[in-house]
């Protein structure tokens, strides 16, 4: 579990890093505006929400705990506004975001109704645990990519491992710490296929 202590130390990290007070965490020249700034990253938020929901532990918690059923819509603006504040906002208003997620996350802790997969009737789950963290930081930084790679030109290996470098920093912004994210591009795509 990520706690706020955790947090605090993962963004004093994400602090030590940033490019700048107004220019942020990333900064114009970053591979991660480069990919997050194009509009058609909007259209990966099906695909990045659903692979979200294949995870027990995240549609239990979405089910029971949030009212992205009742109001998609909602849920797309809210989430997209807290990660482009976090991606293109100032310094202090992308770690202000991530204290925000936190506490909001924090809230979000229940048990599953049935048995799902690897996990049995009345597991607990907690959305600030790492695993849940780990995997819908994944799924962004996963569906960015590939959305990105099917209309635009397709980044190279050197480019995709500095987005994944930079994509650790913004895992930092959810608590998460280097030992906790995999080290290098390979590593990640190796994940993902596992998870998926």
């Amino acid at each position: 579990m990520v706690s706020e202590s955790d947090l605090e130390a993962a963004l004093d990290s994400v602090r030590a890093r940033a490019a700048g007070s107004v220019e942020g965490i990333f900064g114009p020249a970053s591979m991660t505006w480069r990919i997050d700034r194009e509009a058609v990253i909007f259209l990966g938020a099906g695909r990045a929400l659903l692979l979200q929901l294949a995870h027990p532990w995240i549609a239990s918690a979405i089910a029971q705990h949030s009212r992205t059923f009742a109001d998609p819509i909602g849920r797309f603006h809210r989430t997209f506004d807290v990660v482009f504040t976090m991606v293109f906002g100032s310094l202090d208003s992308a770690l202000g975001a991530a204290r925000r997620l936190h506490r909001r996350h924090a809230m979000i802790v229940g048990r599953l109704p049935e048995a799902t997969g690897p996990f049995e009737s009345g597991s607990l789950y907690l959305a600030n645990e790492v695993a849940a963290l780990r995997w819908v930081h994944a799924t962004l930084v996963d569906t960015a990519l590939i959305v990105h790679d099917m209309i635009l030109p397709p980044l190279s290996v050197e480019e995709r491992e500095r987005y994944w470098a930079e994509s650790r920093l913004f895992g930092a912004l959810f608590g998460l710490t280097s030992a906790d994210l995999p080290v290098n591009w390979d590593s990640f795509a190796a994940y993902s296929a596992a998870m998926m």
